[in-house]
């Protein structure tokens, strides 16, 4: 028998397989077997079906076609040599096609992997480093807002000059992300992508001279996000629960050798905040700077409950309406401009009760633009009540080594 055709198709002729009285077959044209098309870049269920994928990022067109979640292997990222750095302009017009990647944008994701992740959740540096990275090409949103922060935190370490693509890839994420935050998600990854996405433009709002409002925003985000889907067990970010913060700072603050707070910034803290009780403020201003105080008092000898009330902080602007919400943020709102400017005020002089959340984190931390927020506040608002940003602005101009406190003042 002759295969060496290699079509499957063409019949085997054997002998005595006719009958002696018939006339001679004439032998079938061989039909030309068609090329290899094999995807060898598909995704998980073209690969489970035995089907061409067409590796359309992030969901192929079957998966699209038969609802079913689209998920890459982690090493599938397609990449496009740049031998030149484009243009913003060009930037935004090659990412708007998703899965199509520059070798910039490779230099950046190996940023992120090695030094740029956020150290949340607390000791599960793992979750940024294998998990999310394995299915974030699947996601416009959350490898344009990976990408946003590492620009952000390599262009804060070094001189690499690469603002222009963090702002370039936050605004991918952001216009993605809202699009997707407009249905509810349909997977468990899909959940996580959309909380990683929100902490990671959280992260880098840090980075951004005027980013206080996007940053509140981010972390309102996130928590709406955690309450509407429910970080359960089997979540990436399960890590997040309050309770499980609280645990691990518990553990933390009782190992020898922990600093404290300083108390003369707690002192001139308190009395800050007593001034501005005097301002006319909403019940829900009111309550913010209730939960301040409470945590100045806590952090003098309580440093697990100073920790726990600060939490509220970030947690509490997730439980007003949309409308109060909005009215906090608005800069033409010296009252909560003022609340604003001591909130990021106390969070730096709580410097070594929150540095514990930093324990055994692998990543690089970079300055941020934080504490330069309170001068912005201090010009914004009217002159006559600039006397009540007074104490945060002079705290936004210490030395940082004023903020690694005292040791063993716990102990």
């Amino acid at each position: 028998m002759d295969t060496s055709d290699g079509s499957s198709n063409s019949p085997e002729t054997l002998p005595n397989s006719r009958s002696d009285s018939n006339p001679p077959q004439q032998p079938r044209k061989p039909i030309p077997r068609k090329g290899h098309t094999k995807s060898r870049r598909g995704c998980y269920n073209c690969k489970r079906r035995r089907i061409k994928c067409s590796e359309r990022h992030p969901e192929c067109d079957h998966c699209l076609k038969a609802g079913l979640s689209c998920e890459y292997p982690a090493n599938i990222i397609q990449t496009q040599p740049s031998p030149t750095s484009p243009s913003p302009q060009e930037m935004v017009s090659l990412r708007s096609t998703p899965g199509i990647f520059t070798m910039n944008d490779m230099k950046l994701f190996h940023h992120f992997l090695i030094t740029a992740y956020p150290h949340l959740p607390i000791g599960a540096d793992k979750i940024w480093v294998t998990v999310i990275p394995s299915f974030a090409h699947n996601y416009k949103y959350l490898i344009h807002s990976i990408l946003a922060l590492s620009a952000s935190h390599l262009d804060a370490v070094t001189n690499a000059g690469v603002a222009e693509e963090a702002i370039s890839h936050r605004i991918l994420a952001v216009k993605a992300l809202n699009d997707a935050l407009s249905v509810p998600p349909k997977t468990r990854c899909e959940r996580d992508a959309r909380m990683a996405a929100a902490l990671a433009l959280a992260f880098q709002s840090s980075h951004l001279q005027d980013g206080l409002l996007e940053f509140l925003t981010m972390v309102r985000g996130c928590n709406l996000i955690a309450m509407d889907e429910s970080l359960g067990p089997e979540s990436a970010f399960y890590a997040l629960r309050e309770d499980g913060h609280i645990a691990t700072i518990q553990n933390r603050v009782n190992t020898p050798g922990t600093a404290s707070v300083n108390q003369e910034d707690l002192d001139l803290a308190t009395m800050s905040l007593r001034d501005i009780e005097l301002l006319n403020m909403t019940a829900w201003e009111h309550q913010f700077r209730d939960v301040l105080a409470q945590t100045i008092e806590n952090a003098y000898e309580r440093p697990v409950e100073a920790y726990t009330t600060f939490v509220l902080l970030y947690n509490q602007p997730s439980r007003w309406t949309h409308d109060e919400f909005q009215a906090f943020i608005n800069p033409n709102n010296s009252v909560a401009q003022i609340l604003l400017a001591h909130f990021i005020a106390i969070q730096a002089i709580l410097t070594p009760i929150l540095f514990l959340e930093r324990v055994g984190f692998e990543g690089v931390d970079a300055p941020t633009a934080v504490l330069g927020w309170i001068e912005g506040i201090y010009k914004n608002v009217a002159p006559e009540l600039r006397q009540y940003v007074e104490w945060p602005r002079q705290v936004s101009r210490y030395a940082f080594t004023r903020f690694q406190g005292q040791i063993d003042y716990y102990q």
